[in-house]
């Protein structure tokens, strides 16, 4: 059964490319902070197609259930500068490492870490300070489920051991990824693991964006190549750098240009130049601009046959009509016998004469009886007659029937007049109408003497229609030579055009097939000339186009998929109710803890554990209350687990308020695991000296026989100089007849040789001094626990001294001064046996006092 993201992703491993399976395995090692360096190196392989070895075994799936117990820790030799044979012995309830910063005590707790496979892998130095170099030694020696005891040496060189993997470890690094801040109100936690996923998307991502960084870093490295010569497959393989094996290998044929080559571009050329100079698009155009003008001489010579041809078609019926009407108007005129008596009275001036005086009577209104003319009485009937025959004979409708073909024969008169019989020759044509023989004249002649025949067709018929009488003479001549000889004019114009345009377009051919020879030819010419360019731009483009291919088939999905599992697997509603309870346990009842759903995108969940408050959660949670919220995260993790197995804390309250310290104590201390706590912290260790229902063993190298709650160990970390930190002592033996002992035990050696040893142990003497004989024991109560007492009596028997204080001060600065430190004084005047002795003395004495 899966309990953490990265059980997941050690099973996907497994089967991915040796990249990815570096990217995971470093990404689990380091809790989702992996080195620059690392990064680097990774994506160096995957660029180069380089193999990188992965040994998973390191970050394999914790082994099958079942509790183990820590029992011993021996660092030999060989881890950083802690002290050599130093052994940890460790309790089954809880074993704390007190010691300032820079004692040693992280050395173990990197030991402890890279043992058991701690969230992120801690990097373990050998002594830097040292002249040699020693191989690292640990042992440690733990029970499990069945009481069997396993002893193992270690010499770093591997993380993460068979049952050992089964504890669990809170560092800072358990916070990598845990809180994202979403919203003002809103903290999104990723549990278990589960920011690996996210992590772990972002590099993929950010290798693909960095492979197509370097891609296209790698084309603007690409030489410019003028393509202006080149063939259009040839310019777009340069143009967008998309190059295919065919065209590549076609571009490299072109690579060797001769100079017989060379000549014959020379050659080529001049033929091209020869054939653009023979002008046969003029001679066409000439010949179609004279074809265009014999169709319009042809047809303008046509339509003239056709007109006169019209003219003469409608003269004799309008004559004809002309003669009866005119007959009818006689004939109707005889009836009027009265008439006969005038002169012409048939002629025109007549007739406008009469019409005249008609139209003159109907505008006065006068009576028959008047003149129209002279306005005298008409003197006798045969006069009155003569009138009223007038306005019969006007009446009549033969008479204006007569008058209408009268203006019939006007119009067509003025119509024939204005119609011109001249036949247009343009200038171009006209020597090619000379030229054309026609019997024994030539083809212009012929056309003007029908030009004149045309001619004289107009005056004939203009004459007939003037005098009236129709005329069968007049014939229009025949044009059928004209025509044929014209017709074969254009005939033999478009032979020899399209001869032309034959010639034209073999030339045009020629002409395209012989720059194709030379833009071949130049083409190689510009591919020799750049080969060299040519040559590194395909070397860049095939280092492009392969990391191009690489970012291609880079696809976060798989993650994705398998994050959004292990979400729902993980992120249970068992795993929230504890939670819950935790965050009341360390004093934040006011928060709440939320499971929902949430798309899947870019390793983001499908399922996500939120945190709500209704005031602004970024201000609440500052730096040391995000780690408060962790560790009330970690320890539900571990109850979800439902196992026993060691815990394993690294300063775990660095950052929080004394009581949320004090509160986290107290949850630690009710736990059934196994709890090892390395801290540097007062305050945090005297929650656990005050316990009420728990006790401090008085030992750390014999079992304790104190029945009362919980047994907690404390050993205290010191440094005795930059070259042995990590020194262990009991906690509860750091008293000053303790360190004298230990002093005179050293000055008994002989030679003796422990100088530093002996100054650090008295300079601890007298802090411890201060504290028994001067303070008395007692901590201001702004440094002590809410559960100290305040002991009224002894604060009355507090010392200070001066004397006493003087002679502390002394010792301290001497020892402090000699021979901690190298310089003159230690050189100069370094401290004997005697003073040490001497020292001893005067400290033993104080410490009398207190008795």
């Amino acid at each position: 059964m899966k309990t953490n993201a990265k059980d997941y992703l050690i099973e996907f491993a497994r089967s991915q490319d040796s990249w990815l399976k570096a990217l995971i395995h470093d990404t689990i090692e380091s809790n989702g902070t992996i080195s620059n360096e690392r990064k680097t190196e990774i994506y160096s392989c995957f660029k180069n197609s380089k193999a990188i070895e992965v040994d998973l075994s390191n970050i394999s799936i914790p082994s099958a259930n079942g509790e183990i117990h820590i029992s011993k820790l021996t660092h030999k030799k060989g881890v950083n500068a802690l002290a050599e044979n130093q052994t940890i012995k460790f309790n089954n309830d809880i074993t704390i490492l007190f010691g300032m910063n820079g004692a040693g005590k992280s050395g173990y707790f990197r030991i402890l870490n890279e043992l058991v496979g701690g969230n992120q892998k801690k990097e373990i130095l050998q002594n830097i300070y040292s002249n040699t170099l020693n191989n690292i030694d640990v042992e440690i020696v733990f029970e499990d489920n069945n009481n069997q005891v396993h002893t193992i040496n270690w010499n770093g060189q591997t993380r993460s051991l068979p049952l050992l993997d089964r504890c669990k470890v809170f560092d800072t690094s358990y916070l990598n990824g845990l809180l994202d801040v979403r919203q003002s109100d809103l903290t999104l936690i990723q549990p278990l693991g589960l920011s690996l996923f996210t992590y772990l998307v972002e590099m993929v991502d950010s290798l693909k964006n960095q492979l197509i960084s370097d891609a296209d870093k790698l084309r603007l490295q690409k030489p410019t190549i003028v393509t202006t010569n080149f063939s259009e497959p040839f310019q777009n393989a340069f143009s967008n750098h998309s190059l295919s094996d065919v065209v590549k290998r076609a571009i490299e044929k072109h690579f060797i240009f001769t100079d017989e080559n060379k000549k014959l571009i020379i050659g080529l050329k001049r033929d091209v130049d020869n054939l653009k100079q023979i002008n046969i698009v003029d001679k066409v155009s000439l010949l179609e601009n004279n074809k265009r003008d014999l169709i319009l001489l042809k047809k303008n010579i046509e339509e003239k046959e056709t007109k006169l041809s019209d003219f003469l078609k409608h003269l004799n019926p309008l004559l004809i009509r002309y003669q009866e009407k005119e007959k009818a108007s006689l004939k109707t005129k005889e009836q009027f016998e009265l008439l006969k008596v005038i002169p012409s009275n048939n002629s025109k001036e007549w007739k406008d004469f009469i019409i005249a005086g008609e139209k003159y009577s109907n505008i006065i209104g006068d009576s028959e009886n008047t003149c129209i003319y002279c306005r005298q009485p008409l003197r006798d009937d045969s006069a009155i007659n003569i009138v009223r025959s007038y306005s019969l004979f006007l009446k009549d409708s033969s008479e204006q029937e007569l008058n209408r073909v009268n203006s019939e024969i006007s119009g067509k008169i003025n119509e024939i007049e204005r119609y011109s019989t001249s036949i247009q020759i343009s200038e171009n044509i006209d020597k090619i109408l000379i030229d054309t023989k026609v019997v024994d004249t030539n083809l212009k002649e012929l056309i003007l003497q029908t030009e004149q025949a045309y001619l004289v067709i107009k005056e004939q018929l203009i004459a007939y229609l003037k005098a009236k009488t129709n005329n069968n003479a007049i014939a229009i001549p025949n044009i059928t030579l004209l025509k044929d000889q014209l017709n074969k004019l254009l005939d033999d114009l478009q032979v020899s055009i399209d001869k032309l345009t034959k010639e034209d377009s073999e030339k045009k051919e020629k002409i395209k097939t012989l720059e194709k020879q030379i833009a071949d030819l130049q083409e190689s010419e510009s591919i020799s000339i750049q080969k060299e360019s040519i040559i590194k731009w395909f070397d860049l483009h095939s280092k492009e186009a392969t990391l191009r291919k690489k970012a291609s088939i880079i696809n976060t999905r798989q993650l994705s998929t398998l994050s959004a599992t292990a979400h729902e697997e993980l992120l249970t509603e068992s795993l929230k109710t504890k939670f819950n309870e935790e965050l009341q346990n360390i004093g934040y009842s006011n928060i709440d803890v939320y499971l929902e759903g949430a798309g899947t995108k870019k390793g983001v969940s499908s399922t996500k554990l939120t945190l709500t408050k209704n005031k602004d959660l970024k201000a609440v949670l500052s730096e040391g209350e995000q780690k408060a919220v962790a560790l009330a995260l970690f320890i539900a993790e571990i109850r979800i687990q439902r196992t026993s197995n060691p815990i394993i804390l690294d300063d775990p309250v660095n950052s929080l308020d004394h009581k949320i310290a004090g509160r986290f104590a107290e949850r630690l201390m009710e736990l059934d695991n196994q709890i090892i706590l390395f801290n540097h912290n007062r305050l945090f260790l005297d929650s656990f000296e005050t316990s009420k229902t728990n006790h401090i063993c008085k030992t750390t190298d014999t079992d304790c026989n104190n029945s009362k709650g919980k047994h907690i160990k404390i050993y205290e970390v010191i440094s005795q100089g930059k070259n042995v930190k990590g020194v262990l002592r009991n906690y509860k033996g750091n008293h000053a007849k303790n360190h004298i002992k230990d002093a005179k035990r050293l000055l008994s050696s002989i030679p003796f040789e422990d100088e530093i040893k002996v100054s650090n142990l008295l300079r601890l003497t007298v802090e411890c001094v201060i504290d028994e004989v001067i303070f008395n024991y007692q901590v201001p109560t702004r440094f002590s626990n809410k559960n100290s007492r305040i002991a009224w009596a002894e604060l009355k028997s507090i010392n200070n001294d001066s004397v006493v204080i003087d002679t502390l001060e002394r010792i301290h600065s001497r020892v402090s001064g000699g021979e901690m430190h190298n310089g003159i004084e230690r050189n100069e005047n370094p401290i004997e046996v005697d003073e040490y002795n001497s020292m001893i003395l005067d400290l033993d004495n104080i410490l009398q006092l207190k008795a």
